[in-house]
């Protein structure tokens, strides 16, 4: 039996309304998944690798030194007064080298080569790199430090070594040109050929050879990043691919063939989350994400706090900080021993790098209100020193990226070294950077047209179909049962009638002046 036409096209409908609700909510979101699984893991076909091994554009890194207005007065123990000069504004190049993959581990070896270029277009007004700036002697501050704490009987000697190395300076500041701190170096004068400068340098030669750059004549060059311009990172990284699980992708399984660091104790110890350079994808707000930050040895842990929006693309917010270590179970393995934490929003970073150095938010931002009452010229700000990260969350992409941490020292105070008798003993701020990121829209209308236009497409197709399917069902349905529906509205149950029906007929009596009579009178013509 031939089904009529209507039918057909009813049964039609039906199948393209099942078909968009089939094809919209479960087999496109399959097949996007698993193409992205593909996309996202670190094998050498995909675009993410490429972007993963050199990023095709320049990050952000700006630098914020703080400028002592009083060093006189911090000298004979007053609380320091700084003023923020910056940023110094570095394009950042970034580059992995000596690449390896192990198929057998899904795993990939590589080093890090970073390169900076001072931009002073872009850097605060007026600012060229060769201003002075008067702050703590860094690499003096640490020297002292460090024996004060592990060979505290050689503080005397070490004063007289540094009064040599230093050309007898009459503070504990130093007066450096910017560039010249950060990437040229600071000289350090190892000619000397007395006895306590020359065993200074020896021990300097043999214990920071990393940190410093030997030239001719015994002169040595100290700088915060001219180390890491240009130059090879020693260390070997190894991450997971993510072919065999994408959601391990990135993540850190170990470095120089170690899976655990020998820094801190217990589950501090553990390489947690990724190389901050890739992400899982599929995040949702109940994710938290984890990475591993080398230059702070130690894993962090970002928590989600909302939805925003970049050029139109709707992102999830991440944000982090230092943490409180002293009150915080899962962090106190940072310490020595749970007693001996920092204060609330610091972390010792000794063990990390080899210097006496404390990291913070810029400012003090979110750590305990006593290190600001310090130091004075301060002022944290959520807007400009928190640590944000937007994610994409379908690919795991940071579009938006600003990581920020300041570098800070405890001024030393010991009758041994005549420069540091009458010192404050307060933690004070050194300087702070910024490493960002913001997508430009080359990148992020690569992103829309590869992702969110196939999704916008297929968004408004599966509503077209299910909307057609279903009124067009709706009508082939309304045009089969018009007949029924044509006999319900004119039923007698349908609607309310009112029934007129005539009385009965009965004789009336017709009275005429007089007389009655039955029937109206004949009337003959």
């Amino acid at each position: 039996m031939q089904l009529p036409k209507h039918l057909k096209i009813a049964a039609g409908c039906t199948g393209a309304a099942i078909f968009g609700i089939l094809f919209g909510w479960v087999i496109f979101p399959t097949i996007l998944k698993s193409q992205l699984k593909k996309e996202m893991a670190l094998s050498k076909k995909t675009d993410v690798r490429k972007m993963w091994e050199k990023i095709p554009f320049a990050l952000d890194f700006k630098v914020y030194l703080f400028n002592y207005t009083n060093a006189e007065d911090v000298q004979k123990g007053a609380l320091p007064i700084v003023k923020e000069v910056g940023p110094f504004y570095f394009e950042e190049w970034k580059e992995k080298v000596d690449i390896e993959d192990q198929d057998d581990t899904d795993t990939i070896n590589y080093k890090k080569l970073d390169t900076f270029h001072f931009r002073s277009d872009l850097s605060g007004p007026g600012l060229t790199g060769e201003e002075v700036v008067v702050l703590p002697h860094i690499f003096m501050m640490s020297v002292a430090t460090v024996v004060s704490r592990e060979k505290p009987a050689m503080l005397s000697m070490l004063g007289k070594g540094l009064n040599g190395i230093f050309d007898g300076p009459s503070d504990i500041f130093i007066r450096v040109k910017v560039l010249d701190l950060l990437f040229r170096g600071v000289v350090i004068n190892c000619a000397r050929t007395e006895f306590a400068p020359k065993a200074v340098c020896t021990a300097l030669k043999k214990e920071a050879a990393e940190s410093l750059i030997f030239e001719p004549n015994n002169q040595y060059r100290f700088s915060l990043f001219g180390m890491r311009n240009g130059t090879v990172d020693k260390h070997v990284i190894s991450v997971k691919r993510g072919i065999k699980n994408v959601m391990d992708v990135g993540k850190v399984v170990a470095i120089d063939g170690m899976t655990e660091q020998e820094k801190w104790s217990g589950k501090c110890n553990e390489y947690e989350g990724t190389d901050g350079t890739v992400f899982p994808p599929f995040l949702t707000e109940f994710d938290r994400l984890e990475s591993f930050s080398g230059d702070l040895c130690r894993s962090f842990k970002p928590w989600y706090q909302k939805k925003t929006s970049y050029r139109g693309i709707k992102t999830n917010r991440y944000i982090a900080n230092i943490g409180d270590l002293a009150n915080d179970p899962d962090l106190q393995c940072y310490c020595d021993a749970p007693d001996k934490c920092p204060e609330r929003g610091l972390m010792d970073l000794t063990k990390c790098v080899g210097a006496p150095m404390y990291a913070s938010m810029p400012h003090f931002y979110d750590s305990d209100p006593e290190l600001l009452n310090n130091v004075k010229g301060l002022n944290p700000d959520v807007n400009e020193h928190e640590i944000v990260i937007d994610f994409e969350p379908i690919t795991g992409t940071p579009l938006v990226a600003k990581q920020r941490v300041q570098f800070n020292i405890r001024l030393l105070k010991t009758d041994k070294i005549e420069l540091f008798k009458d010192l404050p003993e307060v933690v004070v701020p050194i300087f702070w950077i910024e490493e960002g990121l913001a997508l430009n829209k080359t990148f992020v209308n690569m992103l829309k047209h590869q992702l969110f236009l196939p999704k916008r497409i297929v968004g408004v197709i599966r509503w077209l179909l299910v909307a057609f399917g279903l009124l067009g069902l709706l009508a082939c349905l309304v045009f089969h049962f018009k007949d029924h529906i044509m006999r319900f509205a004119v039923s007698p149950d349908s609607a309310t009638v009112t029934k007129v029906n005539p009385e009965d007929h009965e004789e009336k009596e017709i009275s005429i002046v007089g007389r009655t009579i039955t029937e109206p009178p004949k009337v003959e013509i």
